[in-house]
């Protein structure tokens, strides 16, 4: 197969993909996000908790899909011609190793702080929901800013 054939295979793939995640990331911009500071604090981490495990896996496997895909589309297009042509591919290939980093580094720990029990105040479930809350909204305008510049590449 060649490269050109493979890459017509690969963005709308990558697309696809790279649009879960963002859809994850408007979601809570939409509102959600906003609603999830109208329950009660203890109501939110009974939430986190519940979503938590049902979402983790499938997650994963989009992240990790995306990024194979991204990899792939990117070395594809760097052949393919000058910064034009893989800039974008690169923009939110970029963004999302800064969400994934992100993910790992600041999201995960108060995923498991939530997870584990060992918050037992008001005071604890109130910063963890804050703490949590202001990932999620970073992590989602990462995302949700390399769809729009992979789908500006693809126009221009």
């Amino acid at each position: 197969m060649k490269s050109v054939e493979i890459l017509t295979l690969v963005r709308p793939i990558g697309l696809v993909l790279y649009f879960f995640l963002a859809s994850q990331g408007a979601f809570y911009q939409v509102g959600f996000g906003k609603a999830l500071f109208d329950i009660s604090p203890e109501g939110f981490i009974e939430l986190r908790k519940a979503v938590d495990p049902r979402v983790r896996e499938n997650l994963k496997a989009i992240y990790l899909s995306s990024l194979v895909i991204m990899v792939i589309w990117l070395a594809l297009t760097i052949r393919s011609g000058g910064l034009f042509s893989y800039g974008s591919v690169l923009a939110a290939f970029l963004l999302l190793v800064a969400d994934l980093v992100l993910a790992l580094k600041a999201s995960e720990p108060v995923n498991e702080l939530i997870n584990s029990g060992l918050l037992n105040t008001r005071k604890g479930y109130i910063n963890a929901r804050a703490e949590w809350m202001k990932y999620i909204f970073i992590r989602g305008n990462l995302v949700i800013v390399g769809f729009v510049i992979l789908l500006l590449g693809l126009v221009l």
